[in-house]
């Protein structure tokens, strides 16, 4: 997850920093993930692992410009400095929906698909439990808005990373 957050950080201060000319990425395949079992979503992960993260940011940040203060926020505490502002959600929900956590709708969240993305450490500590984490924080959502969900998804996450990883 860390490494997710500082991807997205060094792709936002490098954009700004060289502001680039407006470089697209060809056609960024969008699958259509359904969550109707874990099978199907375990199926959706094998044929979509090597995704380019970083082009994916940077055509989300094309639309949806983010600072690196909420970014900074989500990664200490777990939220936004202002979970207000729907730009940052909808960065999120861009993201997410190009690398397959969620699907093209954002309504459905694919949480087997999320545990790969996120696999990693937080503070030299392996997070060997991140598949149960994504499948809690992806439990009975409410938000009707994609982006609220989106955002509110990974809030889980963070804060639940932060509680398990950081405090310890």
């Amino acid at each position: 997850m860390t490494r997710v957050l500082l991807a997205i950080g060094l792709t936002v201060i490098t954009f700004a920093l060289t502001n680039s000319a407006n470089t697209k990425t060809s056609a960024m395949t969008k699958e259509a993930i359904t969550t109707t079992t874990m099978a199907d979503q375990e199926s959706s992960i094998d044929s979509n692992l090597d995704v380019d993260v970083i082009a994916v940011m940077n055509a989300c940040n094309e639309s949806y410009r983010i600072e690196m203060a909420y970014l900074e926020s989500l990664n200490e505490s777990g939220s936004f400095i202002d979970e207000n502002d729907k730009t940052p959600k909808c960065f999120i929900r861009c993201v997410f929906e190009n690398i397959g956590i969620v699907s093209e709708d954002g309504m459905q969240l694919n949480p087997a698909r999320a545990a790969v993305i996120f696999a990693g450490q937080r503070n030299g500590k392996p997070m060997d439990d991140i598949g149960d984490m994504t499948a809690l924080c992806a439990a009975d959502r409410q938000e009707t808005c994609p982006c609220d969900r989106s955002y509110k998804f990974l809030r889980c996450l963070m804060s639940m990373e932060i509680e398990r990883y950081d405090k310890s």
